[in-house]
């Protein structure tokens, strides 16, 4: 607001003082050049009678705007008058210059540009300069100065100045105010929404934190799902092992006593005995295997490749079959629900390969990369193709118990048929807590 307003008071000032000059130049032109006189030889006459006329002037105009004195310059730069001490001193300042070349010029006494008198130097009068008499030619030949009071001038652009700090103050008061009022208002709505968006934040970490909670909570519920489903197969099986297997046993023992030759027993009685003795045994070999297979006791302080190692070697132990295993986790990693997991996982696939793709190379692959476990079970050959819906259904079953199995431990399983055979992969998490 200050800026503008010395802004607009210097613009005026700037036009007060051209107005002024314009003034200067016309009384110049009105008064002091007619004045003028030349003598037989051409040159200009500055005698008695002329610096009478000129003292006549000295004086002249409104209060305020009085001229105070009048100097003539040489086109050379000579003061010719009034005639003095620096009547031969050539002068050229910028002033005038600018008037010899045409133009009206107005400054003050303040900036000393030449020698002034005592009382000019003591005054802050107003110098016009500007152009006196010309040629044909156009040449300016006398340069003409006239001294002013300035005193109305600047009460002039004092009111001016006053009157446009205050215009502006008025305008920018307002304005002012208005924009104050504007960001307030939009400081206010910011900062609502920043603590409108900071309370989101804190529900959005709180939410995550529960999330993240409960996460864990599932995946540790998962697992031990995983872990006991394992606990209960395995006391499945030593449940019959001690109950089912044991009675069997004992039928077969008193069965076989029945069989041996006795005259109180008949040959066809005999025969039926034998029959049921067979029955028997064969009940007997499945339930044990089935005992086996669910107890693993083998695996309770296995690592891992363990686990894999035995899969394979039981699988050989009931096909007769030999399959290779490719790869490794590459270090002892002890986790014996996962081992059982794994083992089970492996048997499961490779069953599955010889029942429905028995013609079909079967093999198992594990690896470990960037904290994942992968175990794969691969059959090559030919596309395995089922020869009843009830063979359809039987190893739909069987894939979603392996994934099942697999989605306890937090992994992924999936199973991709292919022209030339079917691979079923697993994917499980290794954490460092394990």
């Amino acid at each position: 607001m200050t800026g503008v307003s010395f802004f607009v008071a210097a613009q005026v000032e700037k036009a007060a003082q051209n107005a002024a000059g314009a003034a200067g130049a016309v009384r110049m032109q009105t008064l002091v050049a007619p004045l003028i006189e030349r003598s037989a030889n051409g040159d200009f006459r500055f005698d008695d009678a002329f610096q009478t006329k000129i003292t006549g002037l000295i004086g002249q105009g409104p209060p305020g705007q009085r001229i105070i004195n009048i100097k003539i310059w040489s086109a050379d730069g000579r003061q010719i008058y009034p005639p003095g001490a620096s009547n031969d001193e050539l002068i050229i300042f910028d002033e005038l210059e600018q008037a010899l070349a045409g133009h009206t010029v107005v400054s003050r006494t303040t900036d000393e540009k030449h020698e002034y008198s005592d009382e000019e130097a003591s005054q802050s009068l107003l110098e016009v300069y500007g152009p006196l008499l010309t040629s044909s030619e156009g040449e300016v030949l006398l340069a003409g100065e006239i001294y002013e009071e300035s005193k109305v001038l600047e009460r002039q652009i004092a009111d001016t100045r006053h009157t446009s700090m205050a215009g502006v103050f008025l305008l920018s008061v307002p304005m002012l105010s208005l924009l104050y009022l504007v960001v307030r208002r939009g400081a206010r709505l910011i900062e609502q929404q920043r603590r409108t968006l900071r309370e989101s934040l804190r529900n959005a970490i709180e939410l995550s934190v529960d999330n993240n909670r409960l996460r864990l909570l599932a995946d540790n519920a998962r697992i031990e799902a995983g872990k006991l489903n394992e606990r209960i197969l395995d006391q499945i099986g030593a449940d019959l092992h001690d109950g089912p297997v044991q009675l069997l046993t004992l039928v077969k023992l008193r069965l076989s006593d029945l069989v041996t030759p006795r005259p109180d027993v008949s040959p066809t009685t005999r025969d039926a005995l034998t029959k049921i003795l067979d029955l028997v045994g064969n009940i007997l070999d499945e339930v044990r295997n089935l005992s086996a297979g669910l107890v693993l006791p083998e695996l309770e302080h296995a690592t891992i490749d363990e686990a894999l190692q035995l899969a394979t070697k039981r699988y050989l132990e009931i096909t007769g079959r030999d399959t290779s295993l490719i790869g490794s986790v590459g270090m002892e990693l002890r986790i014996p629900d996962l081992s059982i997991c794994l083992y089970r996982f492996v048997l499961e696939g490779l069953m599955n390969s010889y029942r429905h793709a028995n013609s079909n190379s079967h093999m198992v692959r594990c690896s470990f990369k960037r904290g994942r476990l992968f175990v794969a079970v691969v059959d090559i050959g030919e596309r395995p193709v089922l020869p009843s819906k009830r063979e359809v259904q039987r190893a739909r079953l069987g894939k979603v118990s392996q994934k099942r199995r697999i989605r306890s431990f937090g992994g992924r399983m999936r199973y991709f048929p292919r022209r030339n055979g079917s691979f079923a992969i697993a994917s499980l998490p290794i954490g460092n807590d394990d």
